[in-house]
């Protein structure tokens, strides 16, 4: 039988050991599947390099760097370790590591516990973090209690505070509207993780960033399209699933799990004018194109929409809109009027079409029988 991760760490005396802090038992939970893959792992604080020793014998094909602003730590390389000195609380210092190595499999933050170093080396290198890969942030107990007057220094909170307010973005889902957040990291990864658990004096986080899409809406369109109709962009915002991008004039996410809740449009004729009806059944404001009508990351779901032209366009063209309501009810309404199912649903998708005017009165006298 293979030696645990924690026996390995008790036989070279790290700290992460069940003898002390016992993070390693923690920790293998989610490094076992990493055992004999060829990842590369970062640490920085290095001390007297039990860990980095601990690394090398438990992941098999790893290559290891470790980071220390103290240059005796250098005795510690060996084939598949590297030691850089460096200072976690330089970003010039920090950039060159990752540029150097990442991206990372797993980033092990050990270093001087100051609570702005902790920040500033989370900040930095998260992004150079595999997507499935593991930030650990360690000694945590430096945020609290009587360690506070050693350990604070100039930071105006503590990394668990701002690891705190990392998890209210990520547990309140939609809820926090993320460009209501001044902090761009927090706006960047807020949600862009697959869990972050905290652990006695340590926090792990699993990077999760799903594909930069911007999804296109490729299924039918709602409804026929004349061919020499203007042209009708839509940029939809879907609650949880993010923007939908409707360049044929429509969109719909085929599935009445995921609904919207904000919209705006624009046209090759640049006189569109539209608003939402929210879910109280009151009405957002007119807006003209380009502008977004409704919300995003507030849950409010529209039950319905209008789109009109301007004054000086009526004689040339009419618009005619298509709703998509939850229960597959199809609304039709032309020429400005409400588009809304009669019980009230919310709306999972929509068409808006533009008609050249000699066109809707060809089409109209061929629909008389």
């Amino acid at each position: 039988m293979r030696a645990t991760l924690d026996d390995i760490g008790l036989k070279y005396g790290t700290d992460k050991a069940s003898a002390h802090h016992n993070y390693l038992s923690f920790y293998e939970s989610f490094m076992a599947s990493l055992r004999d893959a060829p990842i590369t792992l970062l640490e920085i604080g290095v001390y007297q390099g039990a860990s980095l020793k601990t690394w090398r014998e438990y992941f098999t094909q790893a290559k290891i760097i470790g980071v220390d602003i103290q240059p005796n730590c250098k005795q510690f390389e060996s084939d598949r370790i590297k030691i850089e000195l460096a200072d976690q609380s330089n970003l010039e210092h920090l950039a060159q590591l990752a540029a150097t190595y990442g991206p990372f499999d797993l980033i092990i933050e050990d270093g001087s516990h100051m609570w702005e170093h902790q920040i500033t080396s989370l900040r930095a290198l998260f992004p150079f973090l595999r997507n499935g890969g593991h930030y650990i942030a360690e000694d945590l107990q430096t945020n609290y209690g009587v360690m506070q007057a050693k350990y604070r220094g100039v930071a105006s909170e503590s990394c668990t505070d701002f690891l705190k307010r990392w998890m209210d973005v990520f547990v309140a889902d939609d809820l926090i509207e993320l460009e209501s957040l001044e902090d761009p990291f927090l706006r960047t990864y807020g949600r862009a993780i697959e869990f972050m658990t905290f652990h006695r004096r340590a926090c792990v986080v699993r990077k999760r960033v799903p594909p930069t899409d911007w999804r296109v809406s490729l299924g039918p369109p709602l409804a026929p399209r004349p061919e020499n109709s203007p042209r009708v962009v839509i940029n939809a915002h879907v609650g949880m699933r993010g923007d939908i991008f409707g360049p044929s004039g429509y969109v719909d996410e085929g599935a009445d799990t995921y609904t919207i809740q904000g919209l705006a449009l624009e046209s090759e004729i640049h006189g569109l004018e539209y608003r939402v009806r929210f879910p109280d059944g009151a009405w957002s404001d007119w807006v003209g194109e380009g502008a977004f009508a409704g919300t995003r990351g507030q849950s409010l779901p529209i039950t319905g929409f209008s789109a009109r032209l301007a004054d000086s366009l009526h004689q040339q063209f009419e618009v005619q809109t298509r709703g998509l309501f939850v229960g597959g009810v199809a609304v039709d309404a032309r020429g400005g009027a409400d588009c809304i199912a009669p019980s009230g649903a919310r709306l999972r998708g929509l068409q808006v079409t533009i008609r050249p005017m000699a066109q809707t009165a060809t089409a109209a006298g061929e629909a008389q029988p």
